[in-house]
């Protein structure tokens, strides 16, 4: 490497970073968060923790420019793991007390693809300044 380049993060590594953040915001709730927990939980992973990981990692994805034009489609991915991070815990934990089944929350999947669309952009203008 030449003197003054940085590295750049592997893509498996980027996603692997991302699963496993993801993975344990679930396991935070399921197995860490007392009962009266939830609102503490929801503030931190759902509003904060996830949303900055979802940025980060979008950021890098675009800044790199992994995966060339095909990045663009990772809001979408990014949307659905989102959603899927309040599905199986809030809404999963309301079908077993209540013995019900609840439909996810796709809107949720705008609010995660909102938050990787602007971290792909300021990664992309990050690397057009240049």
């Amino acid at each position: 490497m030449g003197e003054g380049k940085k590295p750049r993060p592997a893509k498996r590594t980027l996603i692997f970073s991302y699963l496993a953040i993801w993975a344990a915001a679930i396991i935070d709730f399921w197995f860490f968060t007392a009962d009266d927990g939830g609102m503490g939980y929801a503030i931190l992973f759902i509003w904060i923790i996830m949303p900055i990981t979802t940025f980060v990692i979008s950021f890098l994805i675009s800044k790199n420019d992994y995966w060339g034009k095909w990045k663009w489609l990772s809001p979408i991915v990014f949307g659905v793991m989102y959603m899927l991070v309040e599905y199986a815990t809030f809404s999963m934990a309301n079908n077993v007390e209540f013995n019900k089944v609840n439909v996810p929350e796709f809107g949720m999947i705008l609010i995660g693809a909102v938050f990787s669309l602007v971290g792909l952009l300021i990664g992309y203008l990050s690397c057009e300044t240049k």
